[in-house]
Formats: C-alpha cells, structure tokens, sequence
C-alpha cells in the first residue's frame, strides 16, 4: 500500500462451470464500483492478483473479485463475485525535497505546499520508476519529475501537466549519450502517468481516425538507456495530440533526429532541452478550419495550435558552465510535407517562446550566458544548413 497504489488479491474455488477470467470492480463508492478490469486466462491456481495505481492518497476505496464463469444453461459467460466488497485507504501524501526542480533547463515554476513521492515498477512493466508531483499555484497544473536507476537512480524527464488541457504543456530534460544512450526497443506501450489521477489523461483515442498521433515531448528516441527509461516515454502525460502525417512523421521526426545526433557524447557538454506546446486564441481564430477541440470518449480534448523545441548547448568546467549556446524551433500544428525542419519560418528564439508560452526557461544557467544565448537566432551551431538570420546578413553588409 502507497499514497497511489494498492495490490488487490483475490481467489476462488467451487466453481460448477468452465472459468475463463478474473478481475476486479473499484470505486471510491462501495455503490459505484466504475473501474473495472480483467486478465486473460487464469495462473498460480485459483488466487490471483492486480496492482492498482494512479490512485488519490489518503483516499478510501471500495473493490471486489470476480471470476467469468460459463453458464450452463445460456451457455454464455457471466461474472460471479467471489468476495463480498472490501475497503482499503491509501496513505496520505508524504513531503518530499525539490532537489530535482533545481536543474538548469527546469523552467520556474510556484510551487504550492509539499510533494508527493511514489514507486510504479510490476513483473510484467519494469518502468522502475520513482516519481515526485508537486502542486502549483495553479490548481489545474502540477510538476512530477520521473527517475529510473541507471549507473544510479537518475533523473528521466519533469514535466508541467495541465488537467485543463489533458496533457502537458512542457516537458523538460537533458540529452547526454553517456548517461541516456542505449538501444533498447521501443515499447509502445501507453498507460495513465502513475503521479497523475487517471481521470486527467487522455491519450485522444480516436486521434488516427481524425488525422492526429500521440505526439511526444519526450521523444522515445531519446531515452532508450534500459527499458525503464524508454517505458516512461509512454506515458499518457507525455503526449498531446499532434498531425502525424508531414508533421509528427515529417520535421518533427526530423528535428528529434537531429536532436539526438547532437548530444554530446563526450564529458564536460550537455544539450538541455525544453519541449512544449502552445494554445493561442490568435491562431484559432485566424484558421477557423483547425479544430480547437476533438472528443476522445466523453473528453473534449484541446488541440495545440503549435509544438516547440528550445535547445541550451552548454560547455562545462568541472561544475562551472563556461558557454552556452541557445536556439528555438516551432512548428503549427498541422502538415509541413516537403518543408525542411530548419526552414527560417520555423526558427526562433527562446525569449519569443518565453513571450509565447509563459514561462522562464532554463533559469539556472548562468544570466550572463544565458542572455544572449536565449536572444540568439542563428542555428548554425546547430544546423549548420540553416541560413543567418536577416538580422545577421544585413549588418555584414
């Protein structure tokens, strides 16, 4: 038992039929039992066990184990309670230190009350992950931070999620080969976020059927150290809809590419990273034909009118950063067929897309180097194919 999960058991005997399924029905109502969920086929006799997570701590829930069993008469199969209904609480929230909001590329954030620290790993889904929710001053967006054990327990990716907008607004994380290189598998396995309530996320179930995919922040690309870490990309948090063909399969495919390929593989250099997502009334209203919202399930789920990347190369002495250099990318959230993920339209500062999105990126970095790494618009340091900007061209001349 934990402040977000809890392991069922239950099992069974005397049954007069052929048994096929067992599960369990919870709630946080003993006359509402509206989570419901089975496994195929039955193991280690007739016990059986789920662990639950993504709970509420210091929350009451009801539960019950049921056995499908086939009807002699109809010859279908029908459920068959094999417990009266239980209760369990989960336990109340526990503080937990902010050490891990304190890394350079973390944008500021307010951060209201304690945190909440808890552990998601099962046989069949080792994402070994150690995650920490703090509440903000905003009662729809929380910061949770993912950890999985490497050399050592390290930190995966933080993230802002907003429950408003089913999905998060940034993720933020460093790309160092020798610490997240790898070639594990990719897993594509999505689940609800463990530090976020279930109700929350929503992967757009129907996005391949309106032309959306679960577009990343945290590309699966970039974390395949160990499947745990890899494991954690396919979390319902870390996506929001994005338009998959020209876009999610086109320059931002690209620009993820090119993004791994450019972390450092050396010691003394990281690439921080901020990835992010914009919501603006001006775009909306200026293309009345892009959809401000699509339904998945009951959920009307917000789209994104844009997807950023902002990049901070910084050089280090020891723990001393001695040079940073800074770059932006953001794409509409639409079809980009035929573009070069480096075309001038798409690039950008990092103070515009502060403006843009609200917030102070990479705080930490040093503000003398972080200045004029976030007010500069050349890539070349990055994409050595992209142009100068207009801006640069004219004062050569």
């Amino acid at each position: 038992m934990s402040s977000t999960g809890a392991t069922l058991s239950g099992s069974f005997s005397g049954a007069t039929g052929n048994t096929r399924n067992w599960g369990f029905q919870w709630g946080t109502s003993s006359s509402s039992l509206s989570n419901r969920v089975f496994s195929d086929g039955l193991s280690g006799g007739n016990a059986f066990t789920y662990n639950l997570g993504s709970l509420s701590p210091g929350t009451t829930y009801y539960y019950r184990a049921i056995i499908e069993e086939k009807d002699g008469t109809t010859g279908s199969y029908v459920d068959r309670v094999s417990s009266e209904i239980k209760s369990f609480t989960t336990s109340a929230e526990a503080a937990v230190s902010i050490g891990y909001l304190g890394c350079y590329e973390v944008p500021s954030v307010t951060i209201s009350g304690t945190g909440t620290s808890g552990y998601y790993n099962t046989d069949n889904d080792p994402r070994d992950d150690k995650w920490y929710r703090y509440n903000t001053s905003s009662s729809t967006r929380k910061v949770v931070t993912h950890t999985f054990t490497g050399s050592s327990r390290v930190r995966n990716y933080t993230l802002l999620f907003d429950s408003g907008k089913h999905a998060p607004l940034w993720a933020a994380f460093p790309m160092h080969a020798n610490v997240y290189g790898g070639s594990t598998n990719r897993s594509d396995d999505w689940i609800n976020d463990p530090a976020i309530s279930s109700g929350q996320q929503s992967g757009l179930d129907n996005a391949s059927t309106v032309g959306y995919s679960r577009g990343h922040l945290v590309a699966s690309q970039y974390r395949k150290k160990n499947d745990a870490s890899n494991l954690q990309t396919f979390y319902y948090a870390n996506q929001a809809p994005q338009w998959q063909n020209g876009f999610n399969s086109g320059v931002w495919s690209t620009l993820e590419t090119k993004v791994l390929n450019s972390s450092p593989s050396t010691q003394g250099d990281t690439l921080y990273v901020v990835v992010g997502v914009l919501y603006e009334e001006d775009y909306y209203s200026a293309h009345s034909d892009f959809p401000r919202t699509l339904p998945s399930g009951s959920t009307n789920i917000p789209i994104p009118t844009h997807f950023y990347t902002c990049l901070m190369m910084c050089s280090f002495s020891g723990s001393t950063i001695t040079a940073a250099q800074g770059i932006a990318f953001v794409y509409p959230n639409v079809s980009h067929t035929g573009e070069n993920y480096y075309a001038s339209e798409y690039i950008t500062n990092i103070d515009d897309i502060e403006t843009r999105a609200g917030f102070d990126f990479f705080p930490k970095v040093p503000s003398n180097l972080q200045t004029t790494a976030e007010k500069n618009k050349d890539a070349r340091w990055f994409e050595p194919n992209a142009s100068a900007p207009a801006s640069t061209l004219s004062k050569r001349r």
